[in-house]
């Protein structure tokens, strides 16, 4: 069965504005990632150009004021209404082209849905995809269409079983919020505390409400987790969730922000830790639509998307490009070779704290939902 990345040289190329930590290009840099490390080029691999959402699609999730607002600042209007909607802040700047960046993006993971649903591929993964913090009338956190929410209703109202496993630093606010009160999707988010992270939510005790409770499970960690703390919490409460709710799809929200060396988080994983969680997805999974969502140290962000994407797809990555000699480059260039990390732990007493924690929300969730 094949395997499907989603990329668009055009989205790749627009930029929300210079000193914004949010880089569309990081897709561009994942593609040159997989080719040197020939994880692109097998005959059950595809790369598929994205389309635009259409409108009506927009509206399973948005408000239809919003989506105006949104189309008028993206063609340089604005006005207080605008503001209101969270259209022109710091986080969410107004550039050009904002509108037609929003619904190709979201157009990308709607469609990879598709190609799912068509039988055609397992794992489908889009990189520029995953902006789990918009809300149904505003925007925040980078966020201004939440391609979860939409691909997800499309997917229940034709009656499939939906799982999202989201790993990024931040809590998924939007799509928690989108699904809090349906037992139509089984969401479950690990992340950074609200305590030291935006949006300052997604506590253990956020299970959902009517319908939806116990189908919204938050595994909030503390600052300096490491690799052996998250993978714990995980497998801890992930699998067993996965094999009992029995989805036909999983949505995975693979953010990278969780890495030690990320500028706007204050986790310490490394790549050995998230390989494990990705293979655990991997495994549990039966059809896989992956999201790139945050990460923001552009380098280590696509290492860690080319090893989920090696993972998904069986390959062990090789640089093509070790040892090689020619004119004046004598290479390879340092830290060539592998895209991984060496072995990392937090100090003894940090890590006893995050572990304390950590137990303390596996017991909690494991009685509150008879794990």
């Amino acid at each position: 069965m094949i395997n499907t990345i989603i990329y668009s040289y055009e989205l790749s190329n627009m930029e929300f504005k210079p000193n914004h930590p949010f880089k569309p290009i990081r897709s561009k840099i994942l593609m040159e990632l997989l080719n040197r490390y020939d994880l692109l080029n097998h005959k059950n691999q595809m790369v598929v150009e994205p389309l635009p959402l259409k409108e009506e699609l927009l509206y399973l999730f948005h408000e239809r004021k919003y989506i105006e607002l949104l189309r008028r600042a993206s063609k340089g209007e604005f006005s207080i209404d605008i503001f209101y909607a969270g259209i022109g802040t710091e986080d969410n700047p107004i550039f050009e082209s904002m509108y037609e960046f929003s619904i190709l993006a979201a157009g990308g993971t709607f469609q990879g849905a598709e190609i799912l649903l068509s039988g055609t591929s397992r794992v489908v993964f889009n990189p520029i995809g995953g902006f789990h913090h918009a809300g149904k009338g505003h925007a925040e956190g980078f966020c201004y269409i939440n391609d979860i929410a939409i691909t997800i209703t499309d997917l229940i109202q034709k009656g499939h079983r939906v799982a999202c496993i989201d790993i990024d630093a931040h809590h998924g606010n939007g799509v928690q919020d989108a699904f809090y009160d349906t037992d139509k999707v089984l969401t479950i988010s690990l992340h950074e505390s609200g305590e030291t992270l935006y949006p300052g939510g997604g506590f253990e005790t956020e299970l959902g409400k009517g319908k939806g409770e116990g189908y919204n499970v938050n595994i909030p960690l503390l600052n300096d987790t490491d690799d052996d703390v998250y993978v714990y919490a995980f497998d801890s409460i992930v699998p067993p969730l996965i094999e009992r709710y029995k989805p036909d799809f999983v949505v995975a929200v693979i953010g990278s922000d969780t890495h030690k060396d990320d500028p706007l988080t204050h986790m310490k994983l490394t790549t050995n830790g998230y390989k494990k969680v990705i293979a655990t997805i991997n495994d549990i999974s039966p059809k896989i639509l992956a999201l790139g969502a945050g990460g923001y140290n552009i380098y280590k962000t696509t290492a860690m998307w080319a090893l989920a994407w090696a993972t998904f797809c069986g390959l062990t990555p090789t640089d093509l490009f070790a040892g090689v000699i020619g004119g004046f480059m004598y290479g390879p260039e340092a830290g060539a070779g592998t895209l991984d990390d060496p072995p990392f732990s937090s100090p003894p007493e940090e890590k006893k704290r995050c572990l304390d924690h950590a137990n303390r929300v596996v017991s909690f969730l494991k009685e509150r939902l008879s794990l």
